[in-house]
């Protein structure tokens, strides 16, 4: 069964078990408060580590916008030479 952890802003957070994965699981009433709560996403097994070592890496799970700069130049694909000759397109 998975469980999902989700932050109350009165409550703090707090952790559902549920049946299936079916659903939007992104907001939820809190149990004891009833008031909506967002998800909080967790990388997985990283009990053990330093809480700044935690924050690091919640702080990477999250999606950022980059810029094209940030991305750096396109690579081009070197046209290599039919090594496959079944393969189709070749």
């Amino acid at each position: 069964m998975p469980s999902y952890t989700f932050c109350c802003q009165n409550c703090g957070d707090f952790t559902l078990i549920l049946k299936t994965m079916t659903g939007k699981k992104d907001r939820t009433e809190c149990p004891d408060c009833l008031e909506e709560s967002t998800r909080v996403y967790l990388p997985p097994n990283l009990f053990s580590y330093s809480k700044e070592l935690r924050t690091r890496f919640e702080k990477g799970m999250e999606p950022r916008r980059m810029t094209r700069e940030e991305l750096g130049p396109k690579q081009k694909i070197k046209n290599k030479s039919a090594s496959r000759p079944w393969q189709v397109g070749n």
